[in-house]
């Protein structure tokens, strides 16, 4: 598994860059946030700016963003590096909705529901749905485009539902080095990377939470958080 974060090159080929968004004051709080529109902290800001200058020097075609502000004010330094691509929101891409949870101390919600508080709200197989429309739309732009690099920008909790999804059910390969349980919740401003053969639609998960832009190997640590 390479670290290098890169350019793809190849017009057959479709790079599909997934970001997280940056740090906010309920990720440091341990507070679950789900649909819940909170706003990146300063730190975010820094790490939004480090992996936008980080990307600068691949042209990236497309970029599309959840609709929740962490999400867009991360995108939007990238945006900035980036001078022809074409730039969308969407609710598509927002984080699984909580349910009654939402707000709630990550503490309190083991306290109260135990881990099936994971089984609250919205259903994994939903956000795969709303997930993969978006991703499939990007794949088919990319082919009618002759677009080589895309990005998402979106939420722990669909990054590692979602390469989970495109590899036990879309039978995604894994680049040397890489194992199912590296498919985890990354850290803020990390960055994953897809290649997608565009004629046949075969897949490769390159690698998964990166982020040597910021200084050194981050990993969420409680997998529960979102």
């Amino acid at each position: 598994m390479t670290r290098e974060i890169v350019a793809n090159e190849d017009p057959q080929i479709t790079r599909v860059f997934i970001v997280r968004h940056g740090r906010t004051d309920w990720n440091a709080k341990k507070i679950l946030q789900g649909h819940i529109d909170i706003d990146i902290n300063e730190e975010g800001a820094q790490q939004a700016e480090k992996v936008a200058s980080h990307l600068e020097p691949i042209p990236i075609d497309d970029i599309v963003s959840s609709d929740l502000c962490r999400c867009i004010n991360t995108a939007k330094p990238i945006l900035k590096f980036q001078k022809t691509t074409s730039y969308s929101e969407t609710p598509k891409l927002r984080e699984r909705d909580m349910g009654k949870v939402q707000g709630m101390a990550l503490a309190e919600a083991l306290l109260t529901y135990g881990e099936s508080f994971r089984n609250l709200g919205e259903k994994e197989s939903a956000l795969i749905e709303r997930v993969s429309e978006v991703y499939d739309s990007a794949l088919k732009r990319a082919t009618i485009n002759s677009h080589k690099n895309v990005l998402l920008c979106t939420h722990g909790g669909v990054i590692t539902a979602f390469t989970n999804h495109l590899h036990r059910d879309r039978k995604y390969d894994l680049a040397e080095g890489l194992s199912a349980s590296d498919l985890r919740v990354p850290y803020n401003t990390s960055v994953t990377v897809i290649d997608v053969e565009k004629a046949l639609g075969r897949g490769m998960i390159v690698n998964c939470g990166v982020t040597e832009h910021l200084g050194g190997d981050f990993r969420v640590r409680n997998q529960l958080l979102r």
